[in-house]
């Protein structure tokens, strides 16, 4: 079994997550700054068998650009070059950000932490990958269970 690896990605830091082996939990691993995001992935996929990667993407009713698009859209280009055998999903990004902050306070952090520049987006990343699942479980759960019955 292969892991996925869930991104945020931001102009200066990406939130890197990551399911388990059996794609059942997605935990936060970390922040990192963009620029040094390839060399994280390589030693991630280095280390565990990846079977791809899931990448917020923000889905503005409107359809436009917003001030993150060039930055997703350049670290997907270099995904699919660096990774041209794994599969790029994509999932809607929107409001991941105010939900880590609410993981964050319900958890307990300490407001110095949270103030802490990226503090929110490995969480975000783990969102975004749990919203991936999620989407994939409710298809699996509109398919007809086995008739079991004698």
């Amino acid at each position: 079994m292969a892991r996925l690896i869930g991104l945020d990605v931001g102009g200066v830091r990406t939130g890197v997550a990551s399911t388990d082996d059996l794609k059942l939990i997605c935990s936060p691993l970390e922040t990192v700054k963009t620029s040094e995001l390839m060399a994280k992935l390589r030693a991630l996929t280095d280390a565990h068998e990846v079977e791809g990667f899931v990448v917020g993407q923000p889905n503005l009713i409107a359809g436009t650009a917003t001030d993150s698009t060039s930055h997703i859209d350049k670290v997907v280009s270099n995904l699919k070059k660096a990774y041209p055998h794994l599969v790029i999903h994509f999932v809607d990004e929107g409001h991941t950000s105010t939900e880590a902050a609410r993981i964050q306070l319900q958890g307990g952090m300490k407001a110095s932490m949270r103030r802490e520049k990226g503090s929110l987006d490995a969480i975000a990343a783990s969102l975004i990958l749990q919203r991936h699942l999620d989407e994939g479980r409710s298809g699996m759960a509109s398919k007809p269970l086995p008739d079991f019955s004698f």
